[in-house]
């Protein structure tokens, strides 16, 4: 049995984000940001369909210049190639999933 405990695989760094590597095969390829207080994952443009799930704090996502707030529990769908940017603007550490499918080496 494979198994992925997230939690243990968190990485924070104080100068930027960090992308942890989890899953990453043609079907899929799964990272875990981490975000400490008031980082961000800059404006780009979403290279696979792409899902979100939070692990710990929360934060802001913006779509396509739509907002919306970055909280457990909640899974946020992103389509291929639409502009976003996530924020950590609380002051508590921010950890979430993003689910790559395809894997973004299989688009085209």
């Amino acid at each position: 049995m494979d198994v992925i405990n997230v939690l243990d695989r968190e990485s924070f760094s104080p100068d930027s984000k960090s992308v942890v590597r989890l899953i990453d095969e043609d079907y899929l390829q799964l990272n875990l940001i981490c975000l400490e207080a008031g980082q961000e994952v800059p404006y780009h443009n979403a290279n696979s369909n792409v899902n979100l799930l939070v692990v710990r704090g929360e934060g802001e996502l913006e779509l396509a210049g739509e907002k919306a707030r970055l909280e457990h529990g909640k899974i946020f769908r992103v389509p291929f190639k639409t502009r976003m940017r996530i924020v950590n603007d609380s002051n508590d550490r921010l950890s979430f999933l993003v689910f790559k499918t395809p894997n973004p080496k299989e688009m085209r």
